[in-house]
């Protein structure tokens, strides 16, 4: 049975976390469009030491056999760029995204 986007992040999230020693934050980006499938579940993730060049994402197709059922795309900046992103001197409604819930590693 297909899982929910909802499902999928949080499972994305907790892969992510075991294989990234220096990623801190995920928060799932809204609005997450549970009904189109074509629309991928965007990941922003906060990472100590990445490299600083602003919001780039990284776009990645479905992988059904490996239980990913909707593409995704994560955009890894650094606690500094996401300090930036709550001040609101970058923004990402441009992209028409907000900042939603945040997945933890557990």
């Amino acid at each position: 049975m297909k899982k929910s986007k909802w499902e999928t992040a949080v499972r994305l999230a907790r892969g992510h976390f075991e294989v990234e020693p220096h990623l801190k934050r995920i928060f799932l980006l809204e609005p997450i469009k549970e009904q189109d499938p074509d629309e991928p579940i965007k990941l922003l993730e906060i990472v100590e030491g990445t490299i600083e060049r602003g919001i780039e994402p990284i776009a990645f197709t479905s992988d059904p056999e490996h239980g990913i059922d909707y593409p995704s795309m994560i955009i890894e900046v650094s606690p500094g760029e996401f300090q930036h992103i709550c001040n609101g001197e970058i923004s990402l409604k441009d992209n028409g995204w907000m900042v939603g819930k945040e997945l933890r590693a557990g």
